[in-house]
């Protein structure tokens, strides 16, 4: 058959490809008027060519918003560029249903020259939205289910933690008593086997913070070789077991003080040293640290860990940085592990904008390593401990500290050890029990766990830190709960420290040490942002001046928040609560002349007003009491006072809604 014989095929004409394209194509000129219509188009569409044509405007079969997005950008930017890729919108058949679709226009000349017409070519996406759909369904359904695993591994491992508190106590006072040698081993084992668990729980919930992105890095300024020591010296202990030689080598031109994360760099390091500890059976292991390179007030240190050990198969050296994985089952079976530790120290690494990476040989040893850019420090960190610790530990015997838990087992093992070190200790079952003994009696320090029945922890603290007392106690909060989840709410319910269960008693006692010295002044420190006795000071000059408006003045929050935004949302938030409590509370006091309850509303309304310095409202609050107070005036008089407080009250909530804390902050710099 010639050439001349296919061109002849019956429904191959330019005309009838156009009708029946597997696309719809549609022409229309300047104002949107149709004047050409492919029947695939129309067929989708529902409607007759004469239905159509020089009938309808092209934004008459567009949906509601693509009208308006046709009016306002498509059109203006076709008239522009002469032409629009790939844009969705809905056009709507003639029954009403919408039909999802692409559209590309180009402008073309018209037939009579000067007329510009505008050549659309439709594809149907009904499909691909409804896959779309479906994968969006699918994704949800994914991200769903891992966000239940992590919260499952947090959840669980929380929990475990609390009963191995006592677990892992009971063993340190065990071994702390009179026993065999039988008894010793047992005592032994025990106490090695809690710690092991400890460890596969820590590195659990660690692993489901990272995953649910909780973990952020700190910046404060710390000494480098301080961190490495003590690193090192508590793996020196693994090292010396297993007669194997923990080395170390610092350059001697490393910068002094750093600002960073030191818990993120102990934790890779610890994680790092005591794998290749647990994976050599003999020679050493070696931590390197250089300096790469330092320019301005920035270095870039790298660290190497390097041991003799049992090495790694080259095609398992991906694998190891997987969760929950390790080179092997059998490497499993001999060492144990949760395979936890290079997956969170690579995720750690990556928080820093870094990467881990790892050369090894099958018998032969390891070597990981990794470089972070730090900012060099010029402050020095307030040393935690003074030099000389026996007058610390004279302190701490002439303490008086409270310890606040709803589980008896843990109240006694904590006591056992504050007896252990000569403190005088009271207990208290709850936060209601802890603010009855706080008020009768002046502690030195307080021990408070978190979650407790009839008032938690948080909650005591803020209370404790409302009270008229001749001297505030530090307040150090015991949780089974990560410090990273928490510490913005410990800072701003007035927790001077953290303490983590279970606990070291060597870390507990390090923690009340390190508070003894300045007891006097601890409630003035960070960690009671909200609720200090602290006076606020007016020497923050014209930048803070500037945030003064009637009816409050809120440059004291920005001052002892640090400008943190989180922080400022937290204490508005608390502060607009109490005051519409307030508002009710006083109201209700009011109107039945109930002067008692008025008088404890002025003493616990005080502070809050205080640091707002909402002068109007105290005022009018003063002057509610004074006229409830004094039985000669008259019932209207004390009713437009409540009205005034009333309204006074609700200017201040709206005001404290309305700010915006980046706002705020902005104006303070």
């Amino acid at each position: 058959m010639s050439i001349n014989n296919y061109e002849k095929i019956p429904g191959e004409s330019a005309e009838e490809l156009y009708e029946n394209a597997p696309c719809g194509y549609l022409s229309f000129v300047g104002d949107g008027t149709v004047v050409k219509i492919n029947k695939t188009l129309l067929s989708w569409l529902n409607y007759e060519k004469e239905e159509v044509l020089f009938v309808k405007k092209i934004q008459s079969i567009l949906s509601i918003g693509g009208r308006i997005f046709f009016e306002t950008h498509f059109f203006p930017l076709i008239r522009m560029q002469g032409f629009v890729k790939e844009i969705n919108f809905d056009l709507v058949r003639k029954d009403k249903s919408p039909l999802p679709v692409l559209l590309n226009v180009n402008e073309v000349a018209g037939p009579e020259g000067n007329q510009k017409v505008y050549r659309a070519t439709i594809f149907d996406i009904t499909d691909r939205k409804k896959y779309e759909k479906e994968l969006m369904a699918a994704r949800k359904k994914a991200e769903g289910a891992a966000s239940a695993k992590a919260e499952f591994l947090a959840t669980i491992s929380h929990e475990i933690r609390t009963p191995l508190n006592a677990v892992i106590g009971i063993a340190n006072l065990i071994q702390k008593t009179p026993l065999n040698d039988q008894q010793k081993e047992y005592a032994r084992i025990l106490k090695l086997s809690s710690d092991g668990l400890l460890g596969l729980v820590n590195d659990i919930l660690d692993f489901s913070k990272i995953e649910k992105g909780k973990i952020k890095l700190e910046e404060k300024s710390f000494v480098l070789k301080d961190v490495v020591h003590m690193v090192v010296s508590t793996l020196a202990v693994k090292a010396g077991e297993k007669n194997i030689d923990l080395q170390l080598d610092m350059d001697s031109n490393l910068p002094a003080t750093l600002l960073g994360d030191p818990l993120k760099l102990n934790q890779i390091l610890t994680n790092l040293i005591g794998n290749a500890i647990k994976f050599t059976r003999e020679g050493f292991v070696k931590l390197v640290i250089s300096l790469l390179e330092k320019e301005g007030s920035k270095a870039l240190l790298q660290f190497r860990v390097i041991d003799t050990g049992i090495g790694i198969p080259e095609d398992k050296l991906e694998a190891i940085f997987e969760e929950f994985s390790q080179a092997s089952y059998e490497i499993n079976l001999g060492y144990g592990g949760t395979g936890l530790g290079l997956t969170i120290s690579q995720k750690l690494l990556q928080l820093h904008g870094s990467h881990m990476e790892v050369a090894s040989e099958s018998g032969k040893g390891s070597e990981f390593s990794f470089s972070i850019s730090y900012k060099i420090s010029g402050e020095k960190p307030k040393a935690e401990v003074e030099e000389n610790p026996a007058i610390y530990r004279r302190k701490l015997e002439s303490a008086k500290v409270l310890v606040v838990d709803d589980t008896p087992v843990n109240i006694t093992i904590i006591l056992e050890y504050l007896k252990e070190w000569n403190v005088a200790c009271k207990s208290a079952g709850n936060g209601v029990e802890a603010l009855e003994l706080v008020s009768g009696n002046e502690f030195d320090l307080i021990l408070m766990d978190l979650q407790m029945p009839e008032m938690n922890g948080y909650e005591a603290t803020e209370a404790i830190r409302r009270l008229d007392l001749t001297k505030q106690p530090a307040i150090i909060a015991l949780s089974a709960s990560a410090r990273g989840d928490i510490s913005e709410k410990l800072r701003i319910s007035g927790f001077n420290d953290y303490v983590p269960k279970p606990f070291d008693p060597a870390d507990l006692y390090k923690v009340l040490i390190s508070h003894i010295g300045n007891i006097e002044n601890e409630a003035k420190q960070d960690f009671s942002v909200a609720l200090s006795q602290e006076e606020p000071e007016s020497k923050e000059g014209d930048r803070l001046a500037e945030l003064i408006a009637e009816p409050f003045d809120l440059s004291y929050y920005v001052k002892v928040t640090k400008k943190k935004e989180a922080s400022l949302e937290e204490i508005l938030f608390k502060t607009i609560k109490a005051f519409e409590e307030y508002k009710d509370q006083f109201s209700a006091a009011i109107d039945e002349k109930d002067t008692g309850k008025l008088a404890g509303l002025v003493h616990k309304s005080k502070m809050t007003i205080h640091y707002i310095q909402a002068k109007k409202l105290d005022k009018v609050v003063q002057e509610a009491r004074e006229l409830v107070d004094n039985e000669e005036n008259d019932a209207e008089l004390i009713e437009e006072k409540l009205k005034e407080l009333q309204t006074e009250f609700q200017v201040v909530i709206e005001g404290l809604k309305s700010v915006r804390v980046n706002d705020l902050i902005s104006k303070s710099n």
